[in-house]
């Protein structure tokens, strides 16, 4: 089992719920519901993670989700968990 956490911004738009991760801009997704964005943002995460491992890069070090919410106060920030091992 190999879990990672990261923070993500989840931005309502009129007819979305946009997620991006500050670490890792290419695991940009989207959900009609907020249950519906975290499970993509689970998805997003593990691919792009796998992904780096997978080429032998490392994965970026998480941002510390209170210095991200003192920066971003209006925004909606979340930890997404993932185990790698289920993707």
């Amino acid at each position: 089992m190999e879990i990672v956490k990261y923070p993500a911004f989840f931005t309502p738009t009129e007819n979305e719920i946009q997620v991006d991760f500050p670490d890792l801009p290419e695991a940009f997704t989207q959900g009609k519901t907020m249950k519906e964005a975290m499970e993509f943002a689970k998805l997003g995460l593990a691919i792009t993670v796998n992904d780096k491992l997978g080429h032998f890069e490392k994965a970026p070090h998480p941002s510390d989700l209170k210095s991200l919410q003192a920066k971003n106060p209006q925004k909606i920030i979340k930890i997404v968990t993932v185990d790698l091992d289920q993707y």
